[in-house]
């Protein structure tokens, strides 16, 4: 029987360590899932064939919350101030334009809607990620490899308790034949 191992990497600190247990999971005839936070942290890694990589913000969807607070916030004002200044108010509009964005959207936004889009994701997304990704890896092995990933490995164990985890493969020990 394959060896089927989910590996937690949400910080991205321990690059060479994860992209090296992948491969050793892989090397051994084992089928291996990585889980990271962004694919931009990791462009400069290359994992070995058959590492499956899942991108954390593929799993958010499209995240509507983003575009709708986008659209109200810059583009419909955007739209607004290009219908107002036409003519003579061109240059005037383009300055409020910029100054709304400046001193109104830019603060809506890093004060209110951030914070609290943050906080509702942080509650919600790790647990539809522990339900989905346990569902679809059906691991055997948990590799937690590094601090961020703790809180989701955290819920992964409660909903699979028989599941062995580990910092890094070197620390599983081997299971026992049953």
């Amino acid at each position: 029987m394959t060896e089927q191992v989910l590996i937690l990497a949400l910080g991205a600190t321990r690059k060479r360590a994860v992209v090296e247990d992948a491969a050793e999971v892989v090397a051994r005839g084992g089928r291996v899932t990585v889980l990271i936070t962004s694919a931009a942290d990791w462009r400069r890694e290359r994992f070995a064939p058959g590492v499956r990589v899942v991108d954390l913000t593929e799993l958010e969807g499209r995240r509507l919350p983003l575009r709708v607070e986008r659209a109200v916030l810059y583009r419909a004002p955007r739209l607004a101030f290009r219908a107002v200044g036409r003519g003579r108010l061109a240059g005037w509009t383009k300055r409020a334009g910029r100054a709304y964005e400046r001193r109104i959207a830019d603060r809506v936004h890093r004060r209110v809607f951030l914070p609290a889009y943050h906080r509702l994701r942080n509650d919600l997304v790790p647990q539809r990620l522990a339900e989905r990704v346990v569902t679809e890896t059906a691991a055997d092995l948990l590799v937690v490899a590094d601090p961020a990933s703790i809180p989701l490995a955290a819920r992964i164990v409660r909903q699979s308790p028989a599941l062995r985890v580990g910092y890094g493969l070197p620390y599983l020990t081997p299971a026992a034949p049953s």
